[in-house]
């Protein structure tokens, strides 16, 4: 038999702009822009011979007809979710999770504490990839991206995790040859840079109220996790996120010598596409994360 049937995104914009009462909404929802939403609703009006909504200054309402049709859309779009997770369930012996995150974060503090993820859920594969800026998820399969980003770049679909605090670390075998026991002996050491926050060190030497001073500074790289590892080899001191360096820290590899540290105006988030904030595979890491990062800071 052949079926009559509107095109599924129409459907779904229908359903969502009908639950919201609200375009905008609607458009967050879908990870779709508010002109998309409002043009496949037209054509469903079109393909369908009646309105659906009522447009007013205000926002929209349902007409009497959009009312009829809501529950039967919402519940046959509910059927071929859970249908089509349970053909997914039943077809893969693991559901993958696809993470893009920053390579710091990733080497530093991620990697170690992936299987204990994988040890709470055995259904999931957690997949790495490496990614900087703010993330697009458009033509790509990523659940969830972690960015570390200024406030004001972090734009939408985002949950903050934490904000970033830099600690100045040492290897313990640089400070012994040459100590640092007040903030002005800071100067007798190269400031390794972070290429990529090239005021950084200048901004925290202003803190300690050594701005103008003469500063020697070391080779540059572009990650903390390359920093962190060069202050371990002893070229320099490091300013590094302390999360980042708990690791290093509590084995007795970096010191954080009289205690110094600097909040950047950066802040770390986690993003995800609007059509998947609500899979279980992404609440369950979410809620990992979130408790992880508890209980990780220094």
């Amino acid at each position: 038999m052949r079926r009559h049937l509107p095109p599924l995104n129409a459907l779904k914009a229908f359903d969502a702009a009908a639950r919201h009462l609200s375009v905008t909404a609607a458009a967050d929802e879908l990870c779709v822009t508010q002109g998309a939403v409002s043009k496949q609703i037209r054509q469903l009006e079109s393909a369908l011979g009646v309105g659906l909504f009522e447009r007013k200054p205000n926002g929209i309402t349902l007409t009497e007809a959009g009312a009829q049709y809501l529950p039967f859309v919402s519940a046959a779009l509910d059927s071929l979710d859970s249908a089509t997770e349970q053909l997914q369930r039943g077809t893969r012996q693991r559901e993958r999770l696809l993470l893009s995150v920053t390579p710091s974060f990733t080497s530093s503090w991620l990697i170690s504490r992936i299987h204990a993820f994988e040890q709470q859920h055995p259904h999931l594969q957690v997949d790495l990839i490496t990614g900087d800026g703010r993330p697009d998820f458009s033509g790509t399969e990523v659940d969830l991206a972690i960015r570390c980003l200024r406030p004001e770049r972090a734009g939408q679909y985002h949950r903050l995790l934490l904000s970033e605090r830099l600690l100045l670390v040492a290897s313990p075998d640089l400070l012994a040859c040459t100590p640092v026991q007040q903030p002005v002996d800071i100067l007798q050491h190269r400031l390794l840079t972070q290429v990529t926050r090239p005021g950084m060190w200048d901004e925290f030497l202003h803190t300690l109220g050594l701005d103008g001073s003469p500063a020697r500074h070391g080779a540059g790289f572009e990650h903390f996790f390359m920093s962190i590892k060069a202050t371990e080899e002893q070229l320099g001191l490091g300013l590094v996120p302390d999360f980042l360096a708990q690791e290093s820290i509590n084995e007795g590899r970096l010191i954080n010598p009289l205690g110094l540290s600097m909040m950047s105006g950066f802040a770390y988030y986690l993003f995800c596409p609007g059509y998947k904030v609500e899979l279980l595979k992404v609440i369950q890491f979410r809620d990992w994360l979130a408790q992880e990062l508890i209980s990780a800071p220094l």
